[in-house]
């Protein structure tokens, strides 16, 4: 076999080319464009604001992380007939939590796709995720359907994104105060913009106790609002 680096490079990468490597395991293999394209997916190695999970229907041990399971839920399912799924906290793959992500998409119309193939979808309004009963490692998302195509398939790997910006929080402090807490709930340390009654931007001191509650301390007692993005 001749030296890697003498081979002609590609200008012309499809989907079908197959690179060379080594697996976790060491050995020597041949990955296609294709597949390491759904990895890259499966795992959010883009590090894109989705959250990657495998439909899990068999639940003979316990609902798994990183996955989508239904209640009473049968496969294939299809993608308009969703009301409702329980998803890991985890990203599929991985140790990190996206818990602070999926709270963040509530409110707002996100997307469950197939990696595989992405013209099986569904789009819903997610009206809420709640702590799974007994299982914190799980919420169970109330959704309302609004359009989609396909069915929900076992063993197979969807993506769950908002197709919505960034979300924002409006504070509104109604009696005069040095001090204002905010719970925003936003996942995130957003930049704040604090304006009194009297339509005036005012510069405060903004501490940040996590990514869901912050504190502003005025030099002088103010009501007003405080704009969170």
């Amino acid at each position: 076999m001749a030296r890697i680096n003498t081979y002609a490079l590609d200008s012309d990468i499809t989907k079908s080319d197959i690179v060379l490597g080594s697996d976790g395991g060491q050995t020597t293999k041949n990955f296609q464009i294709t597949e390491i394209g759904k990895a890259i997916s499966k795992f959010n190695m883009a590090g894109l604001p989705q959250l990657g999970y495998f439909y899990q229907q068999d639940l003979t041990g316990g609902r798994k992380a990183g996955s989508i399971t239904i209640v009473n839920g049968t496969t294939p399912m299809e993608f308009t007939s969703l009301t409702s799924i329980i998803v890991s906290k985890f990203n599929f793959g991985s140790s990190d939590t996206g818990q602070n992500l999926l709270l963040n998409m509530v409110g707002e119309e996100v997307t469950l796709a197939s990696v595989d193939n992405p013209n099986n979808f569904g789009t819903y309004q997610l009206d809420s995720a709640t702590v799974l009963d007994g299982d914190s490692n799980f919420y169970t998302l109330a959704l309302f359907n609004t359009g989609g195509n396909g069915s929900i398939i076992k063993d197979q790997f969807y993506v769950l994104s908002s197709k919505k910006g960034d979300k924002s929080f409006v504070f509104t402090q109604t009696g005069p105060q040095t001090t204002w807490n905010i719970t925003h709930n936003l996942g995130k340390k957003p930049s704040v913009t604090v304006v009194t009654d009297t339509d005036t931007v005012v510069i405060g001191d903004v501490q940040y106790v996590n990514d869901n509650q912050l504190t502003i301390t005025l030099s002088s007692a103010n009501s007003g609002k405080a704009y969170l993005n």
